[in-house]
């Protein structure tokens, strides 16, 4: 059950909401609310944080203090709103004299260290101007990044303060090289759709102190003093979802044209929850049918049908969802040059910030062709996530271990089959919705069932695929779903259905 947080609830009270035990770990759903195109909220009311090997955030009060070292500026708590903020330690670089270490304490590329994120819900779309409160004392402390759903754009990068030294001063200023002590409105972040989104910060200087952040659509908005927080509900894992992905792209290469046809049912989930989640632009390739030796127990006949139904799920789940116009979808198999092109393209454009998650949906060889095919030197910077040796162990051309030569990365999760392969009746929920998105949803799953080729599939609704998406939605390696749920699958979708629906 959701509840409302009182403006006025204390920081330390609000510090137990958000973690019973360890500061900063994975917590249920702390949601800020957009009004009117103004969101407030407090440092100290973030969701998790991730990358946080080299420098970690740490709350302080009136009554605690970190005892993380050095930390030599001390406490700032008597300014802050309701006595407590954050700050980056330890905090080594204090000084210009003291030496920078890239990639320690200090990372001019943002999402790299650090991150601390807030899922905020939104009712408008459109441009939001970032100012943050912040407490600085010199000149290496008073710089971070902004970004949005995993995305760092230029326009939320080098966010930096110079005037207001010593004192909370809330800034909205962009650090350029003609300008080093920043240009006003450059800082924002752009809200595709209304829905949830996770704003995020991540360290650009140690020992940065932080109070508030607050997003607006007024570009001429300058805030002052400590301003009450927007309003934030709470709620428990089972009927609310964290959206939190990790920073880059996504890649699914999906089967369905071999004997299982689960891939119908994985198609439409993996489509709706990216899009319901925000994150449909950042779905840069999706091949179907990369079972690309036909085998005995499917029927050529029976193959070609196939080939046709994986299409008809993933154009006729992008339209009716939306959010994929520029997205092609490919068959593996009848376009094999150019699924092998579009995958290989995608690697070649990952990065430390921008790494490709692929999510293997079915046999490796697809993904062997891409990486054989790209630049080797951005194979670190791909990561790989299977659920199941069934997928692993059935490539023609590559085996799990020659795609691991690459040097990818793996990233293993459960089975999903337990808790995403049910009863059909679990899915009466979306057969009997008047939503006709969440219909169409139902009905692929329901041709996978009636499928003639195998039985296994008899009386089972199958998405098990999709659990990988869902994984990487709600933060992969950073505290993601391991074992998503058919309920998870549902209250995602629900939610974006009751927040938007369909107008004639």
């Amino acid at each position: 059950m959701s509840i409302k947080l009182d403006k006025t609830v204390p920081a330390i009270i609000l510090g137990l909401l958000i973690s019973a035990s360890v500061w900063g770990q994975k917590v249920t759903g702390l949601v800020a609310e957009e009004q009117q195109g103004l969101v407030v909220v407090e440092a100290e009311a973030f969701a998790q944080q991730t990358l946080i090997e080299k420098r970690k955030w740490y709350l302080s009060t009136e009554l605690d203090t970190p005892t993380v070292s050095p930390d030599q500026d001390g406490n700032h708590a008597k300014g802050a709103s309701k006595q407590a903020y954050l700050e980056i330690l330890p905090d080594t670089r204090v000084t210009h004299d003291d030496e920078l270490i890239r990639g320690e304490n200090f990372s001019d590329q943002p999402g790299l260290i650090a991150i601390v994120h807030y899922p905020v819900k939104f009712t408008k779309p459109g441009r939001y101007y970032v100012w943050v409160r912040a407490y600085s004392t010199g000149s290496e402390d008073n710089g971070i990044h902004v970004g949005i759903d995993g995305t760092w754009p230029e326009s939320g990068q080098r966010m930096q303060w110079c005037e207001g030294k010593d004192k909370w001063t809330w800034e909205s200023k962009q650090r350029t090289k003609e300008e080093h002590c920043g240009v006003p409105h450059q800082i924002f972040l752009d809200v595709a759709e209304a829905g949830i989104h996770t704003i995020q910060f991540s360290m650009r200087e140690d020992g940065f102190e932080f109070d508030q952040f607050l997003l607006t659509q007024d570009i001429n908005y300058v805030p002052e003093g400590i301003l009450a927080a927007s309003p934030i509900s709470t709620s428990t894992e089972s009927d609310k979802i964290r959206i939190a992905p990790p920073a880059g792209r996504i890649a699914i290469v999906a089967d369905g044209n071999s004997p299982d046809p689960d891939d119908l049912g994985g198609t439409g989930v993996s489509l709706a929850l990216l899009r319901a989640a925000g994150l449909s632009g950042r779905l840069v390739h999706y091949s179907h049918s990369c079972d690309l030796v036909r085998g005995d127990r499917i029927s050529e006949k029976a193959e070609k049908e196939r080939h046709h139904l994986m299409q008809l799920a993933c154009d006729l789940t992008a339209r009716r969802w939306g959010g994929y116009d520029s997205l092609v979808f490919y068959d593996a198999l009848w376009q094999q040059k150019e699924t092998v092109s579009d995958l290989a393209k995608a690697i070649d454009a990952s990065s430390a910030a921008d790494p490709l998650w692929i999510v293997e949906a079915g046999e490796p060889d697809i993904i062997g062709m891409a990486l054989s095919e790209s630049d080797p030197e951005k194979h670190r910077f791909v990561k790989v996530i299977t659920h199941h040796p069934a997928n692993d162990d059935a490539g023609d051309f590559y085996s799990w271990a020659q795609i691991l030569d690459f040097g990818v990365e793996e990233v293993r999760i459960p089975d999903q089959n337990i808790n995403l392969k049910v009863d059909l009746p679990q899915w009466d929920w979306a057969k009997d919705h008047p939503d006709p998105r969440l219909q169409w949803i139902w009905l692929l799953g329901k041709m996978a069932e009636v499928d003639d080729v195998v039985k296994f599939q008899k009386g089972k609704w199958d998405c098990s695929d999709a659990g990988m998406v869902l994984y990487w939605i709600t933060g992969a390696t950073g505290g993601g779903l391991e074992t998503g749920s058919v309920e998870d699958v549902k209250g995602l979708l629900l939610d974006y259905i009751s927040t938007n629906p369909l107008f004639d």
